[in-house]
């Protein structure tokens, strides 16, 4: 699968991510403002606020990655042809 075909995938999972952890985090903030505190509810809520960030930061790197094969094939693009030619076929080239 080709980097950027994935990039749309890993942004729609990124604002879904957010999403839940917004909502999660107006739930935490809706119980506290009403008074009524249920620790265990709120350690729920913490919890599934932090697992979405977590999951959030996971599709950020994918996309980093895929900004980086981006720009890798954009700058390969640029070469000419005896200079990727001899990056191709040298030992030791990178």
């Amino acid at each position: 699968m080709l980097a950027d075909d994935s990039a749309p995938s890993h942004a729609a999972s990124l604002a879904e991510a957010l999403s839940y952890a917004r909502a999660y985090g107006e739930d935490l903030t809706a119980m506290l403002e009403a008074g009524q505190p249920d620790p265990e509810k709120a350690h729920r809520l913490v919890q599934a606020i932090r697992n979405m960030l977590c999951a959030a930061e996971d599709e950020l790197d994918e996309l980093d990655d895929v900004r980086t094969f981006i720009d890798t094939a954009k700058a390969i693009q640029g070469l000419p042809d005896a200079v990727l030619f001899d990056a191709l076929t040298t030992p030791g080239n990178p």
